[in-house]
């Protein structure tokens, strides 16, 4: 018997109000639930209740709540997390019992926007033991660094999720990350993004599911749309064991060369030496841009 999981996305459009989208949240799982192939696992957008903390205890409880009533894999997206006096982009992973598997802490926060979040320092990879399926996670910005999705992999993930806000004018360039992680990682990649105006810009939504093959299985519009699409991962088994399309070894292959050792303090690397420090704080960036000749019309910031 096969290996399969009923996947569900929630892409919306992201309100000011925490509580409505609160309520969002709860229509999205409950018309899923309903559909004719109801989900094993359900996720939502980066930011899923807005800006604002929220009381974090209490929502913990209705997303544990929610994730124990359906029996379901429950990641409703990231929601803002305070611990140590330090501030996180967070995503909350809920299992079928209700409680609280882990949480993952963006490893790459997206500067100088985020520059109020604390960087995590840790993967994340979770089991579905009933499937023998091993879950990687990873938040928005960090799949421009394909060391996160690699990490993953090789801790053992065969599924790759990450909930983002995408804003408008990156779709271009990013529509060809999923499919490329799912085809390096020979595993199934799925991008849950919000759409509309949230969080002040539009964000384009066209959450997208690539399969280990590198194809898109599903793609969404602009619009708020939630769907249950099944997983087949004795696709993943097959393409790591024999290759994709029974050619390409790729994750196989990392055992029969020699890559030279990574440098063990990234600051040290040629490259960075002749780079400027990264601009953390928004005037920063201004000054920088100015530099080279942009909004030179601001004036004295």
């Amino acid at each position: 018997m096969g290996r399969y999981l009923n996947f569900g996305l929630m892409q919306y459009e992201i309100d000011d109000d925490y509580k409505i989208n609160l309520e969002k949240i709860k229509k999205h799982v409950d018309m899923l639930m309903k559909g004719l192939n109801r989900p094993e696992m359900i996720m939502g957008p980066e930011f899923a209740l807005g800006l604002s903390a929220g009381p974090t205890d209490e929502t913990f409880e209705i997303f544990s709540n929610i994730a124990k009533s359906h029996k379901i894999y429950f990641l409703p997206g990231t929601v803002i997390f305070k611990e140590n006096e330090a501030t996180y982009n967070t995503l909350p992973i809920f299992g079928p019992d209700g409680q609280l598997i882990d949480k993952y802490h963006k490893i790459c926060p997206y500067y100088p926007l985020e520059s109020v979040f604390t960087p995590g320092d840790r993967f994340v990879v979770f089991d579905i033991p009933e499937k023998e399926i091993k879950v990687g996670v990873m938040i928005c910005h960090d799949w421009c660094f394909p060391e996160i999705s690699r990490n993953l992999t090789l801790m053992g993930a065969e599924l790759l999720l990450r909930p983002a806000a995408d804003p408008e004018g990156l779709y271009e360039a990013f529509r060809y990350i999923a499919p490329v992680r799912a085809l390096d990682n020979q595993a199934y990649f799925i991008s849950v993004s919000s759409c509309g105006n949230s969080l002040g810009y539009y964000s384009y939504g066209h959450s997208v599911i690539a399969n280990p093959e590198g194809s898109i299985v599903y793609e969404a519009g602009d619009n708020e749309v939630n769907l249950c699409v099944t997983l087949d991962f004795d696709l993943v088994e097959r393409s790591r064991k024999y290759g994709t399309f029974f050619t390409e070894q790729l994750l196989r292959q990392l055992k029969a060369f020699r890559f030279p050792a990574p440098y063990g303090n990234m600051e040290n690397a040629p490259l960075l030496k002749d780079l400027p420090d990264p601009d953390m704080r928004l005037k920063q960036r201004l000054i920088h841009v100015q530099n080279a000749g942009l909004n030179s019309d601001l004036g004295k910031l």
